[in-house]
């Protein structure tokens, strides 16, 4: 019998993978963390995003809170200080006032040219008593406008009366020819005494103008608070 041929024996095929393939898993595996720690980094930022949004709410709450405890603070010492401020200017107008309530009229004259001095007016003098024909204070205004100025010291509840007015009306302006005439008492005016000075141009200051005279308001922003109830009236 003729001998048959053996065939050569395959060689078993590898199991081990091929480079490629190897390869391409270590891909897949490198693609799968890379998302994995993506997700993770994505997620742990929206965490902190949230916590620093819940951080930042709470920050501006506390500062809108602090912000109006600060502006209520502030608004109550303004009009504290406000108050006090007044009650304080009050207090020394009263003293002022009780200053000027134990002068006899001639220390009262010399205190109103004083007060005119104060205020920038030039030329002040003090006029020479009973013949003085009403001009007890002269002088000048700071824009440089002649004055004459009747003075009247009185007791606190009394007041002045029509007659005064009238006396003084007829030697401002016919005989001292001044071009503004202040009528200054430490008490009030009567009705007919201040409708008179008004329909006569004549500036009356009363006791509580002279309060604030004396304690600091120009003469010219007092003649001006005048002038101003003359246009109301």
């Amino acid at each position: 019998m003729p001998r048959q041929r053996r065939r050569p024996a395959r060689s078993p095929r590898n199991s081990r993978p091929s480079t490629g393939r190897r390869l391409l898993t270590r891909f897949y595996a490198a693609a799968t963390l890379a998302f994995c720690i993506a997700a993770g980094i994505a997620g742990y930022l929206r965490e902190w995003q949230v916590l620093a949004g819940i951080v930042a709410g709470a920050a501006l709450l506390v500062a809108l809170v602090l912000g109006v405890r600060w502006l209520v603070a502030g608004i109550r010492h303004g009009f504290g200080a406000r108050s006090r401020s007044r009650a304080a200017a009050q207090r020394r107008i009263t003293r002022s006032l009780a200053a000027v309530d134990a002068m006899d009229g001639t220390a009262f004259e010399h205190h109103v040219a004083d007060l005119c001095r104060r205020d920038g007016c030039t030329q002040v003098q003090v006029g020479g008593g009973a013949g003085d024909l009403g001009a007890d204070v002269t002088g000048r205004l700071p824009n440089g406008r002649s004055m004459v100025i009747q003075c009247k010291r009185y007791a606190p509840d009394r007041s002045v009366g029509s007659p005064d007015m009238q006396r003084f009306v007829g030697t401002a302006r016919p005989v001292h020819n001044a071009e503004v005439a202040v009528f200054v008492a430490s008490c009030r005016f009567t009705g007919p005494a201040r409708d008179l000075a008004h329909g006569q141009r004549i500036v009356p200051v009363d006791r509580d103008l002279l309060g604030l005279w004396m304690n600091g308001t120009p003469l010219n922003s007092i003649i001006a608070m005048t002038a101003t109830s003359t246009t109301r009236a």
